[in-house]
């Protein structure tokens, strides 16, 4: 029997506002970090106004992949109703990780020749580009649908054991014979590991579970309210939980460094916690303004890589080079509002230029010239 229609604003397994809408402010804060960072005075890094960026700095990858894990799981969601075999889904997402792992080096690659051609090692480096590409290839063979069915435990299984390893393998010191440009996607030091997948392919395992939760349940305006809801309280709870532990005993899981703490449960359990907040708000933010047809958040969400692409060059590149390490708290926030109009600016050039032309294109019959002559 065939499912109910779905209420209007509400598409059944197509897409979700709201998952635009955290692109969108992951994209944002995404800007700030790299801003503040780049930007900011030695003296200005000495305040609690910048510890606050720092602090909301590790949001925007950690969002970046758990909304991977997401769309991920939307797209599995539409090809189970098409009837599309397992190895067809595998196919499909581990291409397009692959097609962003390309990207990655391309981007590493333009960073070097536009930053006077540093370091050769740092082309290998792994950012956060290079761990969604492989995040994206590891998780299409791990998590899509097996006979029509999503593989819900088994992911959420191997995101447990990437959290478990990583404060083991994560930070680990591999043998010298094995080379680092590989190694460093499992685990190592930094400057070449940045993100590893372990236990950062935690997050994108658990978007896929949240993605086929969200997109089950946003049949209806009201079970997707039901669905966001539980997700910002659930999410809520679980901060606290990892906040009254750490009351309780600050060191119940003694790690050797903060480096090595970061990548542990206590961090990643905290960290996934205030993602339901936000979720939360995305969803009530598309809903309370859905009457209007623009919302900075979900524009940022559709062009998210054209602007991470660029904004990291603005930031840290040769070309506002004299504002490197040189603004004050307030010299830098006037410029993060300067950044983000120009990014938004340029996102809106992108979709109604870019996206139309490719529209155009594709509905203008075949043999048809570009513009009819007088």
């Amino acid at each position: 029997m065939n499912p109910a229609a779905p209420a209007p604003g509400v598409k059944s397994r197509g897409r979700i506002e709201a998952v635009d809408w955290l692109r969108g402010l992951a994209v944002v804060l995404m800007i700030e970090t790299h801003l503040y960072d780049a930007w900011c005075s030695p003296a200005a890094k000495m305040t609690s106004a910048y510890a606050w960026t720092r602090f909301l700095g590790g949001i925007p990858s950690r969002l970046f992949l758990l909304i991977v894990g997401v769309a991920m799981a939307i797209r599995y969601e539409g090809q189970m109703a098409k009837r599309v075999d397992h190895a067809t889904m595998v196919r499909t997402a581990a291409k397009r990780g692959a097609e962003v792992l390309v990207l990655a080096y391309l981007f590493r690659l333009q960073e070097y020749f536009l930053g006077g051609c540093w370091d050769w090692r740092d082309l290998f480096r792994v950012d956060i580009l290079n761990c969604i590409g492989a995040s994206m290839i590891a998780t299409a063979f791990i998590s899509a649908p097996r006979r029509g069915r999503p593989q819900i435990a088994v992911t959420l299984a191997a995101a447990a054991v990437c959290v478990a390893l990583g404060p083991i393998v994560g930070p680990a010191h591999f043998p010298h014979f094995l080379p680092k440009p590989l190694t460093s996607y499992l685990g190592g030091q930094r400057p070449m590991a940045w993100f590893p997948l372990l236990p950062w392919l935690a997050w994108p395992l658990v978007g896929v579970a949240l993605g086929h939760y969200w997109v089950r349940m946003s049949r209806d305006v009201r079970g997707q309210a039901i669905a966001f809801l539980t997700t910002g309280v659930v999410g809520l709870a679980m901060t606290y939980a990892v906040i009254l532990v750490r009351r309780h005993n600050p060191y119940i899981i003694h790690y050797p460094s903060d480096l090595v703490q970061q990548m542990g449960p206590g961090t990643f359990f905290y960290r996934l916690g205030y993602m339901g907040p936000l979720a939360l708000a995305g969803y009530l933010s598309t809903r309370i303004f859905a009457r209007f047809s623009f919302s900075m958040m979900r524009q940022f969400g559709q062009t998210s890589l054209l602007v991470y692409w660029v904004h990291v060059e603005l930031c840290y590149g040769l070309l506002l080079k004299r504002l490197h390490g040189k603004l004050s708290m307030r010299g830098a926030t006037v410029g993060f509002v300067l950044m983000t109009a120009a990014m938004l600016g340029l996102s809106v050039l992108r979709t109604k230029y870019w996206h139309g032309w490719r529209r155009r294109k594709i509905e203008r019959p075949p043999g048809l010239p570009h513009a009819t002559g007088a």
